[in-house]
C-alpha cells in the first residue's frame, strides 16, 4: 500500500499553471534608484511584529539615520543589516493583501509562499526525497479511491492555535462553495467527500481512484495547489475580498509591516515557531524588495547591501571581473525546459496534423539557442522534463533516438509538402490561404523566450511560413493562452514534476474546450489537443501508481506519444546562474552542495533559510 515513504521520488510538480514566478530575471528599470543610494529609508518599528498593514494602510517614508546596526552597511532598512537577509524580485504591485485563492490576491515570492505559509509536504527536487512537514505521511487504500492525510500533532499557527484536520475540512469546504478559487478545480474533479476520524487524520474520497491525488499537498514547482486556511481567522470571512493581513499561518516567519514606497516586505522570526526542533533559522528579519536597475543592483550587491540578487548572467559575470570576492554563484536546472506549445484548433490548420508539429520541430535549431541564445549556455532537450538524475528512471534512450529532437529544414520542407502545405512562390499555402502564425510569448521583448521564437521565425521564413512574434506578459498572454487565442507560444515545458504523466495528462481529450472557452487553470488542455494514442495512454496512467516499477513499460508508451504526435515542443534545458552574498550570511548552496532548492521564490527556499549562519560581521 503507497505511503509517504515510496515519495523518493518520482519527480516534478507541475499540476496545472502554477505560475513561473520569476521565470525570466530580467533586469527592468522599476525604481529610480542610483549609486547614490538615494531611496528613502524608514524608522524602524519594533512594536509591529504580528500586526502587519491593516487593508489600506500606507506607511509614510523618512529619512533617518540607517538602522542597520552594522557600521559598513548604507542598506537603508529597518531592521539590523547583521541578523537581515535581503532579498530582489520582480516587479509588485499587491501590498496588502495575502489572499491566494483569487486573482491578484497576494504577491507569493515576497516571502509568505517561503517562510509564512507552510505546506504539508515539500519535494527536494536535488536530493530527489520529499520531506513531510506538516502532514507526517499520506496513505492510499489498495484501488486509490481513498486518500488518508495523517497531520503533524505539533503543527500550530503563528496566534498558536492548533493546526487540525478542521482546518483542512474548511479549506475542501471553502473550495467546493468557491469554484473560482485557486484548488477548487482539483477538489471539483477529484473529491467525493472528506471527513475527520480525529483531529490528526483527514480522509478523502475520491470521485475516481488517483493514485496523484497527494500531489496537490505537496510544494513542487514554486508551491503547493491545495492551501489550508486556518478555519479560526477565515470562518467569520468573505473570503472573496478577505485581505488576510495580516497573514495568519504555520511559517517560522511572521509579518512585520509592508512598506509600499520602498516596495519592500519585512518579516520577523516568529519566537513561538512551533517546529524549532527541526528548523530554527538564525536571521531574525527577512526583506523582500523589489529589484532595482542593473547597475544600482550591482553596486548595492557589492556594498554588501543585497545577499540576493535578480541579476542577469552578464552582470553577474561583470561582478566576478571586478574583483568583488563575497560571493557565491550557483547554477540552478529549472525543472521546466523552454518549450513551445501548439494550438491543434488554430485556424491555420498546420497544427491538426502531427507532420505539421513535426515539421515545426525541424525548423528548432536547439543547439544554437541552447549556446547563443540562453546564458549562461545550457543543452538541448532531449526529453520534455529537467534533465535531473532524479529523471532518469523515465527515461528510455531508444524511444528518443527513434524521435530524435534535431534540426531539419528539408526534412520540415518534405513534411509541408506532404500535407498540402505547398510553396507558391516564397510562401507556403494550406487550404489555399498563406501560411502566417501569430505567436505569443508572455515575457518582454528582448528577453531569451522572445529570442527562442525569432528564431524559429528566421528559420521558418526560410521555407515559406510567416511567423509573427508579439510578447504579451502578465495577463493578456494568459486570456490568449487558456481561450486559445494563438496559434504557437514560446514559453516554458512545465509537466513533470513527480512523474511524466502531470504533462501528459494534461492533453487527454476529456479536457478539450473550443477556441473561445477558457480552460480550467490547474487542470487544462490549452492545446486544444485530440490526439487518441495519447489519451489512451494517458488515461491509463492515470490510474497506476508512478512509484511502481512495474509500471515503467507503460509510462514508457506515454513517452513514445507524446515524442512522436508532440502536442508541445520542448525546446532546451533552463540553467539559471544564482548569486549569493557571503558577507553576512553562509551556508547557502553551492555546486558541490545542493542540499535543496536555491530558487529563493519557491517554498523550498525555506529550508536555505534555515540552513544559513551569520558570519560574525557587524
Amino acid at each position: 500500500m503507497p505511503t509517504t515513504s515510496s515519495l523518493n521520488m518520482s519527480r516534478r510538480h507541475a499540476l496545472g499553471t502554477l505560475v513561473r514566478l520569476g521565470a525570466t530575471l530580467a533586469v527592468l528599470p522599476l525604481l529610480e534608484a542610483c549609486s547614490s543610494n538615494d531611496y528613502p529609508t524608514l524608522t524602524p518599528n519594533p512594536a509591529t511584529s504580528q500586526t502587519g498593514v491593516a487593508s489600506g494602510a500606507t506607511v509614510a517614508p523618512t529619512t533617518v539615520p540607517n538602522a542597520s546596526g552594522g557600521q559598513g552597511s548604507s542598506a537603508n532598512i529597518p531592521t539590523p543589516r547583521n541578523q537581515t537577509v535581503i532579498f530582489e524580485q520582480s516587479k509588485t504591485d499587491i501590498f496588502d493583501s495575502f489572499n491566494p485563492y483569487i486573482p491578484n490576491g497576494e504577491q507569493a515570492s515576497y516571502g509568505i509562499t517561503q517562510v509564512c505559509r507552510e505546506c504539508m509536504f515539500y519535494a527536494n527536487f536535488e536530493q530527489g526525497k520529499v520531506i513531510p512537514w506538516l502532514a507526517t505521511k499520506y496513505e492510499y487504500n489498495p484501488d486509490y479511491s481513498q486518500l488518508t492525510l495523517s497531520l503533524n500533532q505539533q503543527a500550530k499557527w503563528s496566534d498558536g492555535q492548533p493546526y487540525t484536520a478542521a482546518d483542512v475540512l474548511f479549506t475542501f469546504s471553502m473550495l467546493r462553495e468557491h469554484t473560482n478559487f485557486v484548488g477548487a478545480a482539483q477538489v471539483a474533479t477529484f473529491v467525493d467527500s472528506v471527513t475527520a476520524p480525529d483531529p490528526a487524520t483527514v480522509v478523502i474520497k475520491l470521485k475516481q481512484p488517483n493514485p496523484r491525488f497527494h500531489y496537490y499537498f505537496i510544494a513542487g514547482i514554486t508551491q503547493d495547489v491545495i492551501k489550508v486556511a486556518p478555519k479560526h481567522v477565515w470562518e467569520q470571512q468573505d473570503a472573496n475580498t478577505f485581505h488576510n493581513n495580516p497573514p495568519v499561518y504555520t511559517g517560522p516567519y511572521v509579518l512585520d509591516r509592508v512598506i509600499p514606497q520602498q516596495f519592500m516586505f519585512v518579516w520577523k522570526k516568529n519566537p513561538n515557531y512551533w517546529n524549532k526542533a527541526s528548523l530554527d533559522p538564525a536571521p531574525q528579519y527577512l526583506i523582500w524588495r523589489q529589484l532595482l536597475p542593473a547597475d544600482a543592483s550591482a553596486q548595492e550587491f557589492m556594498r554588501g547591501n543585497t545577499d540576493i540578487p535578480s541579476l542577469q548572467f552578464p552582470n553577474q559575470e561583470a561582478i566576478k571581473s571586478n574583483g568583488y570576492q563575497n560571493l557565491l554563484q550557483l547554477q540552478f536546472q529549472d525543472p521546466c525546459p523552454r518549450g513551445m506549445w501548439m494550438n491543434q484548433d488554430s485556424p491555420t490548420g498546420l497544427f491538426a496534423s502531427v507532420e505539421g508539429r513535426q515539421a515545426m520541430s525541424y525548423l528548432l535549431n536547439r543547439d544554437t539557442v541552447a549556446q547563443s541564445i540562453w546564458q549562461p549556455p545550457s543543452v538541448a532537450a532531449k526529453y520534455p522534463w529537467a534533465g535531473w538524475a532524479a529523471n532518469d528512471k523515465w527515461r528510455n534512450d531508444d524511444i528518443q533516438k527513434k524521435y530524435d529532437l534535431v534540426y531539419d529544414p528539408q526534412k520540415a520542407a518534405q513534411l509541408l509538402d506532404g500535407i498540402g502545405a505547398t510553396k507558391q512562390g516564397d510562401t507556403r499555402q494550406l487550404n489555399g490561404t498563406p501560411l502566417s502564425i501569430n505567436l505569443i510569448t508572455p515575457v518582454p521583448v528582448g528577453d531569451p523566450e522572445y529570442q527562442i521564437a525569432q528564431s524559429l521565425a528566421v528559420n521558418a521564413k526560410q521555407v515559406g511560413i510567416d511567423i509573427q512574434v508579439r510578447s504579451l506578459p502578465g495577463s493578456p498572454f494568459n486570456d490568449a493562452y487558456y481561450t486559445g487565442a494563438y496559434d504557437m507560444t514560446s514559453h516554458w515545458l512545465c509537466g513533470s514534476a513527480l512523474d511524466p504523466n502531470q504533462l501528459y495528462s494534461q492533453f487527454e481529450d476529456k479536457l478539450y474546450k473550443p477556441i473561445g472557452q477558457r480552460v480550467a487553470s490547474g487542470i487544462y488542455n490549452p492545446t486544444r489537443t485530440r490526439i487518441p494514442e495519447l489519451n489512451d495512454i494517458a488515461t491509463k496512467l492515470d490510474a497506476v501508481n508512478p512509484d511502481d516499477a512495474h509500471n515503467k513499460p507503460l509510462f514508457d508508451q506515454g513517452l513514445e506519444a507524446f515524442l512522436k504526435n508532440l502536442p508541445a515542443l520542448p525546446v532546451i534545458q533552463t540553467v539559471y546562474p544564482f548569486l549569493f552574498n557571503t558577507t553576512y550570511w553562509t551556508g547557502w548552496p553551492t555546486q558541490d552542495n545542493r542540499y535543496n532548492i536555491s530558487a529563493n521564490w519557491w517554498a523550498q527556499f525555506l529550508f536555505v533559510v534555515g540552513n544559513l549562519k551569520p558570519t560574525g560581521q557587524q
